[in-house]
């Protein structure tokens, strides 16, 4: 699977091609599918002024759009404040809207984040590799127990381990359940 940073973008013409011809509710599909409208593309623009909306125009498939998207601002706890979009679909307020047609927000398009479609297993596999990415620690499972790093208080380091330790049992368990071996 294609794992995209946050503030990239690609093409997914095929991808919604493909959506189209499937039912509704046979699709699960991560926000990782969709062209991304942040609000701090327009950081500048909200600068300079007390803006209301963002006018925007691209193309999607072949269809010409271009229509106003309405903001909001929040105060911040120590002054200022934020500006969100207004989803145009449901009106929720959102800091990034995704491609559909019209630009829209996670709840309206139906979207997971790509954490949301794990299955249990892989869940903890990715929680064993965070784990191990924190201690410094070679990644894997196979790969055992490494040193304490330097400048980790040894209380955080115990409680690392020991989940890192709750969790590899929970791997192998699986593991051997899968392949009958347990009695």
């Amino acid at each position: 699977m294609l794992r995209l940073k946050a503030d990239e973008c690609y093409n997914i013409t095929k991808l919604l091609n493909d959506l189209d011809n499937m039912p509704a509710l046979a699709t699960t599909h991560s926000l990782n599918d969709y062209l991304k409208l942040p609000i701090s593309r327009y950081r500048e623009q909200l600068r300079q002024g007390n803006a209301q909306s963002i006018e925007v125009s691209y193309t999607h498939r072949s269809k010409p759009y271009q229509y106003s998207i309405q903001l909001t601002k929040t105060s911040c706890n120590y002054g200022g404040h934020r500006y969100w979009w207004l989803c145009p679909k449901c009106y929720q307020r959102t800091s990034t809207l995704y491609c559909a047609g019209l630009y829209v927000c996670r709840h309206c398009i139906g979207a997971n984040y790509g954490s949301q479609l794990q299955q249990p297993i892989d869940r903890v596999f990715s929680r064993i590799a965070a784990i191990r990415a924190r201690l410094g620690w070679q990644q894997g499972v196979i790969h055992g127990i490494g040193a304490k790093p330097r400048y980790m208080h040894s209380k955080t380091f115990d409680r690392l381990v020991n989940e890192h330790d709750r969790l590899s049992v929970e791997v192998w368990q699986s593991t051997l359940d899968k392949l009958n071996c347990t009695r």
